[in-house]
């Protein structure tokens, strides 16, 4: 992904019509006022994966009490 270097906006390519409806310059002109793109790798950081994989959304006992709250409410039929 690159990132505008003037409004910061992700995008795929740097294109004409962004540089045209957003900052009335050409693609060409654009580029040689403000210079190219930056490109971004999107990825999150290793605080944050680490708390994803530590932080359980739903426990094995949350699941097992939601399966017998189904069961109870439904009967034995399911």
């Amino acid at each position: 992904m690159y990132q505008c270097p003037v409004c910061g906006e992700l995008m795929d390519a740097l294109t004409n019509v962004h540089c045209v409806s957003k900052h009335q310059e050409t693609r060409r002109e654009f580029i040689a006022h403000h210079g190219a793109p930056k490109f971004v790798s999107p990825r999150l950081t290793g605080d944050i994966q680490r708390w994803i994989r530590a932080t359980q959304i739903i426990t094995r006992t949350d699941f097992d009490v939601a399966q017998a709250s189904a069961r109870n409410l439904l009967g034995k039929r399911y």
